[in-house]
């Protein structure tokens, strides 16, 4: 059984900020959604007026830089807890 989940991440736009979108229990689900997530952006932004910045953005096939990514991250064992108060 893998005890992993993986995060859908979105790199911030302003000052390098990571957001967390959601999480998927399945790999390819979670990248097939980091992909999609790249793809709306790519369009989104091809249908923004440039102003002064003349260049097209990469597609996300061509692109190093990625705005969606996905991260794996280990699950940990429920352990409860004993309920204490204290005042």
């Amino acid at each position: 059984m893998n005890n992993d989940i993986y995060l859908l991440i979105e790199h911030g736009r302003e000052f390098g900020e990571a957001y967390v979108l959601g999480w998927f229990e399945n790999e390819a689900t979670a990248r097939e959604a980091a992909l999609k997530l790249e793809w709306d952006a790519y369009r989104a932004e091809l249908k923004r007026p440039s102003g002064w910045f003349n260049e097209k953005p990469v597609p996300p096939g061509e692109a190093d830089y990625k705005r969606y990514w996905v991260k794996p991250l280990s699950k940990f064992a429920y352990a409860p807890v004993e309920a204490t108060a204290v005042h």
